[in-house]
């Protein structure tokens, strides 16, 4: 229903994205997602190189899942990686670990001619060469596409009231423009 009301609303469009994201959609079972692959086709012409993106926790990760995937139509998977440092992980809050991430970007690369992972840069006591040195591993993981953040502390969230307990320090605005600028410039 909710595919017929947006096409209702967006007669003529051509489909050049979708995007299964925010939260953990690679929970979802892989038939589900070919299922609304196929009403996205039948419902709006498509471009010629229509990509169509998965997000995915190194946690949720499973060979035979990231194929039943590619088979329901996705040709791009992005992991929510956020960190190549098991320190920075644990204070993210993430449930993978170093070894889950590596893991899960090979079978991306394996698995799909096109990937990607998000980092997150300046977090709590990362220096620029940390970040630098980070990212120079990165960039020999990936394939084409980085997705880098700053980390921000929003209110409402339990970072900001950790922020605000006096818990953890984030990089001060010289030194985050800095990471910025190495990220940039690399």
């Amino acid at each position: 229903k909710e595919i017929d009301h947006a096409a209702s609303l967006t007669p003529g469009r051509i489909v050049e994205t979708v995007f299964f994201g925010g939260g953990t959609p690679s929970l979802m079972k892989p038939e589900t997602v070919a299922a609304i692959i196929e009403k996205i086709r039948k419902t709006w012409p498509q471009g010629n190189d229509v990509e169509i993106t998965l997000e995915a926790n190194p946690t949720s990760v499973e060979a035979d899942k990231f194929r039943a995937f590619k088979d329901a139509g996705v040709n791009r998977v992005s992991l929510g990686i956020q960190s190549l440092r098991a320190d920075d992980l644990k204070f993210l809050g993430r449930t993978h670990d170093i070894h889950q991430a590596r893991q899960a970007i090979e079978l991306a690369a394996t698995t799909f001619d096109r990937f990607s992972f998000d980092l997150i840069y300046a977090r709590p006591n990362q220096t620029a060469q940390m970040w630098q040195e980070e990212l120079n591993e990165a960039l020999d993981l990936a394939v084409g596409h980085l997705s880098l953040y700053q980390l921000t502390i929003e209110q409402g969230t339990p970072f900001y009231v950790q922020y605000q307990r006096g818990e953890f320090r984030i990089p001060d605005q010289e030194l985050a423009a800095d990471l910025y600028d190495i990220t940039q410039d690399t």
